[in-house]
């Protein structure tokens, strides 16, 4: 039913391990990604980009908590799916939609309101706002809530994911 999991999980770790081991992957991962992706991207926004250590703890704090999200998330979505083949489809096809819902292309405001809605549904569009306001230093009451939110995000979805393993029967 899990084969996927039966070889990972025959290793002389436990499930907790092995989520956390995972999720700090992921983190790490997605901070080599993201610092790629800024020193290429340097010379396009070098004349607006205004870095702070303030700004950058915001950036950090918004990737690692990005990963956690989307670590335990794609580890709820293997718990739940009985082959590589629907858990490919189903993954590949929600993070299209989390990236098209979302602010990271264009902003929320301005849109319909039922679009606009759904962007606040969306952890990614979280992820994006922390990450420019930390990137640009425009750091202001919102963010700090978008902060809270994320968190909340990350954090339900660790747990949930962490439930997931530990009732896992392999």
């Amino acid at each position: 039913r899990n084969g996927m999991f039966q070889q990972i999980l025959a290793m002389p770790f436990n499930k907790i391990q092995y989520v956390i081991a995972n999720l700090v992957t992921l983190i790490i991962i997605g901070l080599t990604s993201a610092t790629a992706i800024i020193l290429i991207g340097l010379p396009t926004i070098f004349q607006d980009i205004n870095i702070t250590l303030w700004g950058m703890s915001y950036t950090i704090f918004a990737l690692v908590a990005g990963s956690v999200f989307f670590g335990s998330f794609t580890i709820i979505l293997s718990t739940k799916m009985k082959s590589s083949e629907t858990y490919n489809v189903f993954s590949n096809g929600l993070f299209i939609f989390f990236i098209f819902v979302s602010s990271v292309f264009y902003p929320a405001e301005g849109l319909p309101q039922p679009l606009s809605a759904a962007f606040y549904f969306n952890p990614l569009t979280y992820i994006a706002d922390i990450t420019r306001a930390g990137i640009f230093s425009q750091i202001d009451t919102f963010t700090n809530l978008e902060v809270l939110v994320l968190t909340l995000f990350a954090v339900g979805a660790f747990v949930i994911a962490t439930r997931a393993m530990v009732k896992l029967q392999i």
